[in-house]
């Protein structure tokens, strides 16, 4: 055989072609069986917590609560089997969403500490669902969390390949604390608007992440650190030239004037635009260092886990809240600074492997809630804060790749957590 100029053809062209078009077969295959096992593992992973929950709430019961706690109305409006798999997902937070909701927010009682964007969804879209406001929310947090895993495993995708996507998505879906994913809560609404906001960023789009931006704000107040990576995306592609910005900038701004819309509001409504902080002291929040806070933190916890051990329950009611037993808040504290260990080394973990917008807005997104610590947990809530920081999920997901039985553990500890720790929020047992 020969070529056109007479020559020998190459005969080593045509296998090397046929080698790189398998390989590209296999590759393509590999992806195609890891995104399908993402896909089942976020889905059965909602299967599992609605199946956990719904055997906690039939086979144990609700715990003993005031009424005002556990009936606003339209929070428990299900009775029998359908009150087991539906009531327990409207619990703690989720009584004050749908109180919002229905009755709207009041100058007393903490109601402003609650950003307005998901009692607003509640209220309008819960049209469609004939005023329930249960089933409303856990649509809507369904459908916040299955946009949560495609744009997830889309951002990461562009900056890492298939299996760190794939599994950062997984590890997201069997988190001890994804069961608050699916509640009348606002996980997945302000986890879909940072992931959005991040990948809107990334590519360029300014105006649609900062509209993403500002809607997180609404959502939650943390929503304003994702300035940050905005700021960098916008002078990383304009080579960190000062002089090169330009009017795109205006869409930047949109984050804090999100802020602004809420605090408009309330100074309209109640002549306090800084309500929303003021309502803090409903759970005996307060300002202070987050090294403060953190040493408070590790005594808290030390002292709970030695009168576990010693069985000194009394002692430790005396500082307790009225609605935890001595064990509830002697776990709760040994729990949120487990999770704040663990998020420290995460951040550490990934500091040097992570896109830098990735990593500044995960330690801003740690850090923040430091500030904040309550009088009795100074963590209160740390672990369900640290849930929607997604690049805890990839630093995980880089570590586990070439270690096995790190990755076998991770989804052991992650189950069996998930489980005891759906059972305890269903019957109405705080968690986070």
């Amino acid at each position: 055989m020969t070529s056109s100029a007479g020559h020998p053809a190459p005969r080593g062209r045509p296998r090397r072609i046929a080698l790189a078009e398998a390989s590209q077969v296999t590759a393509d295959a590999t992806s195609r069986r890891l995104r399908a096992r993402a896909i089942a593992v976020t889905a059965g992973s909602r299967i599992l917590i609605f199946a956990v929950a719904f055997a906690a709430a039939a086979l144990i019961g609700v715990k003993e609560l005031p009424i005002n706690w556990r009936f606003p109305s339209g929070a428990e409006v299900f009775t029998g089997t359908l009150g087991h798999l539906l009531n327990p997902w409207a619990h703690w937070d989720g009584v004050w969403f749908i109180k919002i909701a229905t009755s709207g927010y009041a100058d007393e009682g903490g109601s402003t500490a609650f950003f307005p964007l998901l009692p607003s969804l509640l209220r309008y879209l819960g049209i469609l669902f004939g005023g329930n406001l249960v089933v409303t929310g856990v649509v809507i947090s369904l459908a916040c969390f299955g946009g949560c895993a495609w744009l997830l495993h889309r951002l990461v995708r562009t900056d890492f390949d298939e299996v760190i996507a794939s599994r950062t998505v997984v590890y997201l879906a069997i988190g001890p604390l994804s069961f608050f994913f699916q509640a009348v809560y606002t996980e997945s609404l302000f986890l879909l608007l940072s992931l959005a906001c991040f990948v809107f960023a990334r590519e360029g789009r300014l105006r649609l992440a900062g509209i993403m931006g500002l809607l997180a704000v609404l959502t939650r107040s943390t929503g304003v650190l994702l300035l940050i990576p905005m700021t960098y995306y916008y002078y990383q592609q304009r080579d960190w030239r000062l002089h090169r910005t330009d009017s795109h900038v205006a869409n930047l701004l949109m984050i804090p004037e999100g802020l602004l819309v809420w605090m408009t509001y309330l100074s309209l409504a109640f002549g306090n635009p800084f309500s929303f902080a003021g309502a803090q002291t409903q759970w005996a929040r307060m300002l202070t260092a987050p090294n403060y806070t953190v040493g408070r933190a590790i005594a808290a916890a030390y002292e709970g886990g030695r009168q576990i051990i010693a069985t000194e329950y009394g002692a430790l009611s005396l500082s307790m809240p009225n609605r935890w037993g001595a064990v509830d808040l002697a776990a709760t504290n040994i729990i949120a600074l487990g999770a704040l260990v663990v998020a420290a080394l995460l951040l550490w973990y990934g500091a040097r492997r992570l896109p830098p917008a990735y990593s500044l807005f995960a330690l801003a997104s740690l850090v923040f809630p430091l500030f904040f610590p309550a009088h009795s947990v100074p963590l209160m809530s740390f672990p369900r804060f640290a849930l929607t920081v997604f690049p805890l999920y990839i630093s995980l997901a880089l570590f586990t790749r070439d270690r096995r039985w790190a990755h076998v553990a991770v989804v052991t500890v992650g189950l069996l957590f998930l489980v005891l720790l759906t059972a305890k929020f269903a019957l109405f047992s705080w968690v986070a």
